[in-house]
């Protein structure tokens, strides 16, 4: 009786050293951040975003300076208007100020929507790429890089996918509706 529990127990742990060794060929690496960041198509996109936010600081800062003219412009006139009429021309300025604070954020929500709507597309070329690769490779599960603390680099398709990636997306386009 003994001797069947210790010949059940070598066969457990025998069988469950190979289990690792089948289970490590049936998972995939992909670093998703890493194949954007170094893909033709997320370059573009990453530059394409740097240029917008610059357009969209220099209108903040157009729009600043010259209400800010206007304000030090009435400030200065104060004393050469009627009470009633600098009231007048404070309130529009207020509106003003109002006014195109609403446009800049109207802006700044448009590009954000052209950008997501770019990043949407590297998504959908980069899904299937992800799919005929792990049916290539016979795979069972595909992994994100920063969702494991270690992973074998064998395991790892970044490159593979950049590759693809590059060849069926060489280009986004931002384009704000």
């Amino acid at each position: 009786m003994k001797k069947l529990f210790i010949i059940a127990a070598l066969a457990l742990v025998i069988g469950s050293l190979s289990i690792p060794a089948k289970a490590a060929e049936d998972v995939l690496i992909v670093n998703l951040q890493y194949v954007v960041s170094q893909s033709k198509s997320g370059v573009a996109l990453r530059k394409q975003s740097e240029d917008l936010n610059k357009e969209v600081v220099a209108l903040r800062d157009e729009i600043s300076k010259a209400l800010q003219d206007k304000g030090k412009k009435l400030e200065e006139d104060k004393t050469l208007l009627a009470p009633e009429v600098f009231q007048e021309r404070l309130v529009a300025l207020q509106s003003e100020a109002e006014s195109k604070q609403l446009e800049l954020q109207t802006r700044v929500q448009k590009i954000q929507e052209a950008i997501q709507r770019a990043s949407s597309s590297i998504d959908s070329v980069m899904s299937p790429i992800l799919t005929e690769i792990v049916n290539e490779k016979g795979a069972k599960i595909l992994l994100d890089r920063q969702a494991m603390l270690f992973g074998d680099p064998k395991l790892d398709i970044s490159a593979e996918v950049v590759k693809k990636l590059n060849k069926r997306l060489p280009d986004v386009k931002v384009t704000i509706k």
